[in-house]
C-alpha cells in the first residue's frame, strides 16, 4: 500500500519538475518575434546575400547592415 502511494508521489514530483524545466527552457513569446529580413531559411538567404559579388572597394552591404544592426 505504501509503495503505491510512494510511487504516485514520485510520479507527481517527476511530472512537476519536468513541466517547470520545460517552461524555463521555452518561455512564452506572445507571438512577438525579433525583426528579421529572412523568411523561413535564414542560413540560405543570409548566405546568398553574403555571396553576391560587389564591385567596389567599400565594405560589403551585408557587413554594413550587420554593423548598423548590432553596433
Amino acid at each position: 500500500m505504501w509503495t503505491v502511494v510512494g510511487l504516485c508521489l514520485v510520479a507527481l514530483l517527476v511530472i512537476y519538475v519536468t513541466r517547470r524545466v520545460s517552461k524555463c527552457r521555452n518561455p512564452k513569446c506572445n507571438g512577438v518575434l525579433p525583426p528579421d529580413s529572412t523568411l523561413g531559411l535564414p542560413l540560405i538567404s543570409e548566405s546568398l546575400s553574403l555571396i553576391i559579388p560587389i564591385y567596389s572597394l567599400d565594405l560589403h552591404p551585408f557587413i554594413k547592415k550587420r554593423l548598423q544592426k548590432y553596433a
